[in-house]
């Protein structure tokens, strides 16, 4: 039990014993002590590495109850706002990093998490502030250059955003997210062709995942290479889902900004 808990557990029960009163204490009082205790202890390390196995709901629910117990727990929160980032709620995920960083001001992890997810809600000019302090804490840390590459690219900041891929490209060349980042640089800036390259490159990757797939598929379409971008999105979801997506690709030629949201960081 954490110290400030116990001294407010102990002065809910002190006026029986300087009372002098010898009845005992009641099963009711004995009941809602120990439902109290339970409600303000942490779970324990194993209960908290092993719901790290659940679904992301499970997860969820999880770290949401430990974060509601002690918001200054700073497990809790990190976990937290990843994970509703995660599940498309990243403007709650901001509300946490950034209420958690009141207590943690130089936390990297929390730092970038707040981050990503301003990007993610349509704030990017407030996610670079938070990602250049991530950054000052490990300026060698690719996810944070990519997030921050991302930022800047969003922001209409084009020069620093290539500036900032090419840093983290010189640590990490492999990164199929990273390269997707750089491909889709290009294509904001009007350059499909060369946005092809990087994510064809992106893709060939073993870890590249379907948000790099989907991106080439983007990509392909704006190009108005329709069928190809239907064959790519096909490889991760059902062939119906995929036509409907390269229709939206269409539709988005005329309006280039409404795409920016789909890459990663």
């Amino acid at each position: 039990m954490r110290p400030h808990f116990r001294l407010f557990l102990v002065g809910l029960v002190a006026p029986v014993v300087l009372s002098g009163c010898t009845t005992p204490i009641s099963e009711e009082e004995t009941s809602l002590t120990n439902s109290m205790v339970r409600q303000i202890q942490p779970q324990t390390r194993a209960a908290r590495d092993a719901i790290e196995q659940q679904d992301v709901l499970t997860r969820s629910a999880f770290w949401a109850a430990e974060y509601e117990n002690n918001p200054a727990d700073r497990e809790a929160a990190l976990k937290l706002a990843r994970l509703v980032r995660t599940i498309g709620n990243p403007g709650r995920a901001a509300t946490i990093g950034s209420q958690s960083l009141a207590l943690f001001p130089n936390d990297k992890d929390l730092l970038l998490v707040t981050g990503q997810a301003l990007i993610e809600d349509g704030h990017s000019e407030n996610a670079i502030s938070f990602l250049q302090s991530a950054l000052k804490q490990d300026p060698v840390d690719v996810k944070v250059l990519s997030a921050l590459g991302v930022a800047y690219d969003q922001s209409d900041r084009h020069e620093l955003a290539m500036q900032t891929f090419n840093r983290a490209l010189a640590l990490s060349p492999d990164n199929a997210k990273l390269l997707s980042n750089i491909g889709l640089s290009h294509a904001l800036q009007g350059d499909p062709d060369t946005a092809e390259i990087w994510l064809l490159r992106a893709a060939a990757l073993p870890d590249a995942d379907a948000r790099v797939r989907q991106n080439l598929a983007l990509v392909l379409g704006l190009q108005g290479r329709f069928v190809e971008a239907e064959v790519m999105a096909a490889k991760d979801m059902p062939n119906g889902i995929a036509k409907e997506n390269v229709s939206y690709v269409k539709s988005m030629i005329t309006r280039p900004q409404a795409w920016q949201a789909l890459r990663g960081d």
